[in-house]
């Protein structure tokens, strides 16, 4: 199985970072998780609060252990009258800004994140952050 090696994880987060400074917005927390959930790179911009930190980590963690984007699992939750507390696990969240890295079999490889704008600039950015290492993994092609 494909794994994210950490310098590809590093890159994308800079280059997540550099799209997001360019941009003009509110700075932002970004991160990549593995396949498991498990964190492998993390920036805070310049003036991102400190409370953002365990938001970004919970939304890529959530996006790679429901093998869906954030707003897809808020949408699973309202659409079924479920409740985070359903699926057993205190580190999901439903806030959106999470977004899987999926091989072409359907295997999660890993997971991006973006928090610190409004939520769906978050899940905007978080989605370009996702291709960009996608790209790097080659995972638009079905690279497994």
């Amino acid at each position: 199985m494909r794994t994210i090696l950490l310098d590809e994880a590093l890159r994308a987060t800079m280059e997540a970072e550099h799209l997001a400074r360019a941009d003009g917005g509110l700075p932002v927390c970004l991160c990549v998780t593995d396949g498991s959930g498990d964190l492998l790179a993390f920036a805070r911009m310049d003036g991102a609060p400190e409370r953002l930190v365990p938001i970004v980590i919970a939304k890529a963690y959530t996006a790679a252990r429901m093998r869906a984007t954030t707003e897809g699992f808020r949408k699973r939750l309202l659409d079924g009258g479920l409740t985070l507390a359903d699926f057993c696990d205190p580190l999901l969240t439903s806030l959106p800004g999470g977004v899987p890295l999926l091989a072409g079999d359907g295997r999660c490889v890993g997971a991006v994140a973006v928090s610190g704008r409004a939520l769906a600039d978050d899940a905007a950015l978080a989605g370009t952050y996702a291709r960009l290492l996608e790209e790097r993994l080659d995972l638009t092609r079905g690279a497994g």
